[in-house]
């Protein structure tokens, strides 16, 4: 499958929409950037990195074979990911500010900017920044709404604060793709920690650096690699037994991007082992270990919410779902539920108010009764992650917004299960008590 998407992707851009339905002219350009592994000498080279990868299965074993196949795959990742970006990030540099990114990305740069000069970035318009530049083309829809919204939560930006502030100092310029190329970076000794074997080890790196529908939205600039990084340190910790510091990078996760919320029920569940638990006080001392959690949680998103509640509330709930009462619904752009209300005309345009929420909320709570009570049965680790895939999924199905990236987002979430190492009980014990 990997290999057919990227196909689609690497050669033509018409074949490219078939796969990856998106009409934004930021991705294309970006995408166009990756095609130009396909001139000489490239060609050549990633054959004889992809011959070193398979001489090394037939020739090789153990740690030579292992780490053949690593420096090959670190090579592949250079070449399809972090060489298209940085060259997305100079062209933008060299051109203007609205090119080679995604608008999320430049309004994450814009909000920065906004918090050091003491200002609310979500009281803020951002009509007079490079944002408002953006081409934004939606049926119906003719202004982007997000110019008088922010979407995401605190640590999107806030974590951008001291690499911009060096940026600025060392280069004079800034490109939210900092933050998201270091992440990207510290993902890959991350994921080698997942596999319990060399082979599922190196299976976790590629399920995210090579997925065609997660890295050329990285390259564009969205920000789906800030959750990913956080919930995949929790993962590692959890398989370390370190439940204290899981529940921090999730609380992290989730200042960072609502996606990672769906993973508290399930890490709950998972730490709590109520099923083993032999009185109420037990599971009260075990509860201590989220005390250091919510505080970080509560550190950065409580001074955004109390700055001004409405708006934060407005911008992070509201706007997303269409219910927001002082501005234009957002646009149904779903590969869910919103293309069939769409396709069929069962909503006649795309600003038309629709229950998601209520759908998302039923269903939703239906599937999560459900995977707990799975998750009860069998309270594994594997469980735990497949649980969250699932309940992602059906949130991200019903939503108004059910971008491609958002799909490539849970389809590694769909994999990861599959390779992980399950911490046994006892050592789940141990880490929380």
């Amino acid at each position: 499958m990997f290999a057919a998407l990227w196909s689609a992707q690497f050669w033509s851009s018409e074949l490219s929409g078939y796969f990856v339905p998106t009409r934004e002219i930021g991705l294309s350009m970006v995408m166009h950037l990756t095609r130009v592994m396909g001139y000489d000498p490239f060609p050549g080279l990633l054959l004889l990195i992809l011959l070193a990868y398979l001489g090394a299965d037939v020739w090789l074993s153990g740690p030579k074979q292992f780490h053949t196949k690593l420096i090959a795959l670190w090579l592949t990742i250079i070449a399809f990911v972090l060489m298209p970006t940085v060259a997305a990030i100079l062209y933008r540099h060299n051109s203007a500010p609205h090119l080679y990114i995604h608008d999320g990305a430049i309004q994450a740069e814009e909000a920065i900017k906004f918090v050091l000069a003491g200002r609310n970035p979500y009281v803020e318009n951002y009509l007079d920044t490079p944002m408002a530049q953006w081409a934004y083309h939606e049926t119906d829809v003719s202004i982007n709404p997000a110019l008088d919204h922010l979407p995401y939560l605190p640590l999107t930006f806030i974590a951008g604060v001291p690499v911009y502030l060096f940026s600025q100092f060392a280069l004079g310029w800034y490109d939210q793709r900092y933050v998201y190329l270091l992440m990207f970076i510290a993902l890959v000794p991350m994921l080698l920690r997942l596999g319990r074997t060399p082979r599922e080890k190196l299976a976790a790196v590629m399920l995210v650096t090579l997925n065609p529908l997660f890295v050329p939205f990285f390259i564009e600039g969205r920000n789906d690699v800030a959750p990913l990084f956080w919930l995949v340190g929790a993962l590692v910790f959890l398989q370390e037994r370190r439940a204290g510091w899981a529940v921090v990078w999730l609380a992290a996760g989730a200042a960072s991007k609502q996606t990672a919320w769906f993973m508290l029920p399930f890490l709950a569940l998972y730490l709590f082992d109520p099923a083993k638990r032999q009185n109420w006080r037990d599971l009260a001392q075990r509860a201590r270990v989220f005390i250091p959690a919510i505080i970080l949680f509560g550190a950065i998103v409580a001074p955004f919410l109390i700055w001004n509640p409405g708006a934060f509330v407005e911008d992070v709930f509201d706007f997303q779902s269409g219910i927001s009462s002082s501005a234009t619904n957002y646009p149904i752009k779903s590969l869910g539920l919103g293309s069939f209300l769409l396709g069929f005309e069962l909503v006649k345009n795309n600003t038309d108010s629709f229950p998601f929420s209520a759908l998302q909320i039923l269903v939703g709570g239906l599937i999560l009764a459900v995977l707990l009570a799975r998750q009860w049965r069998t309270n594994t680790l594997t469980q735990m992650t497949i649980g969250y895939a699932i309940l992602l999924f059906v949130f991200a199905f019903f939503s108004r917004t059910f971008n491609d990236n958002h799909l490539g987002f849970a389809l590694i979430w769909f994999g990861l299960p599959s390779i992980l190492a399950d911490a046994d009980p006892s050592g789940r014990a141990e880490a929380a008590q």
